[in-house]
């Protein structure tokens, strides 16, 4: 973050910070949605935050959406600091401090391509109307991360505008300005949501990571057979390529 990015709008100011701050996490989100709606960007949108789409019996929590005429776009907000280190097929991407300390973390193509398709399904629409886009701040550098293509955009929240004008101005119409309204108005009720359902998530989440539903792609997981013993498959395989180590115990 730095004094010219606040002055030019690519930033919130301080006054903002301190009104919207919460944890890491959570600003991330709002600084992206800031960016967003701070930066005159052209064609006709609305925005979306913390939605919680129905999605195969579960629900599918979005950081960011932006419903645009020539488009959707899916933003996951990663707000870390350090080294990124990841692959597109990899399960998990590593994040490195500078104290030398390591922690993973879900890789965010996979994590995103779920509520891609979730998206889509709730909101009745081509697939191939809604974009990918993982947001990183300037606090990380991407040391090694998979290229760009026309599925997903990887970008620092820097560098965001940029990306998105350059991605629109190639796109063609899709939805007039109306149409734009009433899907945002559809999604709304996702965002207003009780406690009870954001605890029923969160209880979602617990078990993807503990029990035997895919993470990814919600099938069913089972046991496989590999070199070194036993572990859990997607049963979508080779489709989705999601594996989990068997804890003792379970």
């Amino acid at each position: 973050m730095g004094f010219w990015a606040m002055l030019t709008g690519k930033e919130p100011n301080i006054f903002d910070i301190l009104r919207n701050y919460k944890n890491a996490g959570q600003y991330g989100e709002y600084a992206t949605e800031f960016v967003l709606n701070h930066n005159y960007l052209d064609g006709y949108f609305r925005t979306v935050r913390n939605a919680y789409v129905p999605y195969k019996g579960r629900t599918a929590e979005m950081d960011v959406l932006m419903i645009h005429e020539k488009g959707i776009y899916v933003f996951e907000s990663k707000n870390y600091s350090g080294w990124i280190f990841g692959s597109a097929d990899q399960l998990k991407w590593t994040q490195c401090l500078r104290n030398r300390e390591k922690h993973s973390f879900y890789n965010p193509l996979k994590q995103n391509v779920t509520h891609c398709a979730a998206l889509a399904h709730f909101l009745n629409i081509s697939p191939e109307f809604v974009y990918s886009y993982i947001v990183f701040s300037q606090r990380c550098e991407l040391k090694k991360v998979p290229n760009n293509t026309i599925h997903f955009t990887i970008v620092q929240r820097q560098y965001l505008l940029r990306a998105l004008r350059r991605d629109l101005l190639g796109k063609a119409l899709l939805f007039t300005h109306q149409q734009v309204d009433d899907l945002t108005n559809k999604l709304q009720d996702t965002v207003y949501v009780t406690m009870e359902q954001k605890q029923k998530h969160v209880s979602e989440i617990k078990l993807r990571n503990t029990g035997t539903v895919c993470p990814f792609c919600g099938a069913q997981l089972v046991v496989r057979k590999g070199k070194y013993g036993a572990f859990y498959g997607c049963s979508t395989y080779p489709k989705c390529k999601y594996t989990r180590k068997i804890q003792r115990g379970q």
